[in-house]
């Protein structure tokens, strides 16, 4: 039976593997690990919430509708809520290219610029 590299990765940490700053159990992508500070994994990042416990939007706020012109393909921006929290732990997120990166906080910053100040 055949398994790709990447199956095995996401089952089978390795020593050179950076796992997630939650769980402490499912690897991360070292080559994001070094850009972003304390990851987290995509399984705990489906859990994170906002202050409300709802879940976070991303691209347009939920009261901010574009306007739309004809024939005209409207992307939404690279922007989104925080903090978030998983599982009480605060996180923030850094959206880019329609995506985003979710990283814990271990020092209760304001903002994500303090964020990245304290954990560099």
């Amino acid at each position: 039976m055949l398994v790709s590299r990447e199956v095995l990765r996401l089952t089978e940490p390795r020593d050179s593997d950076v796992v997630c700053s939650i769980c402490q159990d499912n690897p991360v992508d070292k080559h994001p690990a070094e850009a972003y500070p304390n990851l987290v994994c995509e399984s705990c990042d489906q859990r994170a919430v906002n202050e409300h416990g709802e879940e976070p939007w991303h691209g347009w706020p939920p009261d901010e509708n574009p306007e739309t012109e004809e024939d005209t393909v409207q992307m939404a921006p690279d922007r989104g809520e925080n903090p978030v929290y998983i599982d009480g732990e605060k996180c923030w997120r850094r959206y880019r290219f329609g995506g985003w990166v979710t990283m814990k906080d271990d020092h209760d910053c304001d903002s994500i610029s303090e964020f990245y100040e304290e954990h560099r």
